[in-house]
């Protein structure tokens, strides 16, 4: 593995959620280099440059660098769809923060054309390969649940506090629904597998609303919400496990996630989906106090860019990527699909399907010091 040639990468958006990417993926894992980075005005990726030693430029100098293989695209929803189409016309591998664009008809026809490229396309969020979700997919692989029957989780916060902040809040796919919905339904999806049908509720309950962050522009202004703030929801998947999400971005924060799994031999409660680590707690036959586990899996903090790392042993290893673009795809549909069945109030049924990814294995812990201890689990 020594002589392994990592992979290049270019990263293109330098915003606040690019640091974690760039620590992680420059100090962390072995196998990727970053070597440029770009952004829309230029002045972010000067300071991601000069900050991690690597080379500001744009993104047509970044896309014309035969070295760089893979394209890491860090910029909202709204920009995705036409920076994905030109790295993958560039003929590079694409890795990109989710959702991948606002709707499946155009996520379809970016998987299409890396299909037909013959490049690997993957997706945020990568949380399931977290040590708390491998350790829940290790219990009901075992079948400590027996037969899972349901699941339900909840997620809930103050989408104002964000809009305020952050304004892709405020753009396509930027709601509560939407932005945070994709964590949950990808949590469930790599556990559960694929969903056959939905039916929803979405709402922009509070659409007038005010900036309330003295340190943003525009404070004290109004401002019209058009994105969802809340959004609930039935789901059928195809295995016949049945479950409900609960969105909820009008109230107080913090409030702890809900995430259970349920089976006919035991529960598990887990943490919150977007988190790689957390509580995780099994509930077994004739015990009302739930047993704590103690994951023996890897990256149990914030491991943004395993992702990215584990697509690049992949492209390494020709192997299938975990993160791969069509359970996003997968996911967003679901998500759609409650959107759908709010407005007409019918079932929706879903069209796409994905596979469970594989899971990784345990042992690798990554305790400090040993350094890329924890790199072992995604190399094949």
């Amino acid at each position: 593995m020594k002589d392994v040639k990592p992979v290049k990468v270019g990263v293109v958006g330098c915003g606040r959620i690019s640091d974690i990417y760039f620590e992680n993926l420059t100090k962390r894992f072995r196998i990727t280099e970053i070597t440029k980075c770009c952004s829309l005005h230029g002045g972010s990726a000067k300071r991601q440059a000069e900050k991690y030693g690597v080379t500001a430029c744009s993104m047509e100098e970044m896309l014309a660098d035969p070295e760089i293989e893979i394209i890491l695209n860090l910029t909202p929803a709204m920009q995705h769809k036409d920076i994905i189409r030109k790295a993958l016309e560039a003929g590079k591998h694409v890795y990109t923060e989710k959702v991948i664009t606002p709707t499946p008809e155009e996520t379809q026809e970016l998987i299409a054309l890396a299909k037909e490229k013959g490049l690997y396309f993957c997706t945020a969020p990568e949380h399931f390969m977290g040590s708390a979700w491998q350790c829940a997919r290790e219990l009901i692989d075992k079948g400590m649940l027996g037969t899972v029957t349901s699941v339900y989780a909840t997620m809930a916060h103050n989408i104002g506090s964000f809009a305020d902040m952050f304004d892709f809040i405020n753009q396509p796919a930027g709601g509560a629904g939407f932005d945070y919905g994709i964590y949950l339904m990808t949590a469930m999806v790599s556990l559960l597998g694929p969903v056959r049908q939905v039916c929803g509720m979405l709402r922009t309950k509070y659409p007038e609303r005010t900036h309330n962050q003295i340190m943003c522009p525009g404070f004290g202004e109004k401002y019209t919400y058009t994105n969802e703030d809340m959004m609930m929801g039935c789901l059928e998947f195809e295995s016949g496990v049945m479950g409900t999400i609960h969105m909820n971005g009008n109230t107080i924060m913090p409030i702890p996630p809900a995430f259970m799994i349920m089976g006919t031999e035991g529960a598990l409660s887990l943490p919150n989906p977007g988190t790689f680590s957390g509580d995780v707690k099994l509930f077994r036959p004739g015990n009302p106090n739930p047993v704590d586990q103690i994951p023996a899996h890897g990256f149990p903090h914030d491991s943004r860019g395993v992702g990215v790392a584990e697509m690049a042993w992949a492209i390494r290893m020709n192997r299938p990527a975990r993160a791969c673009a069509q359970r996003g795809l997968h996911c967003l549909e679901v998500l759609t699909g409650l959107s759908e069945s709010s407005r007409t109030g019918q079932y929706y049924t879903v069209k796409t399907s994905c596979d469970r990814p594989a899971a990784l294995p345990p042992g690798y812990l990554g305790i400090p010091p040993i350094t890329f201890a924890e790199e072992g689990a995604i190399v094949r």
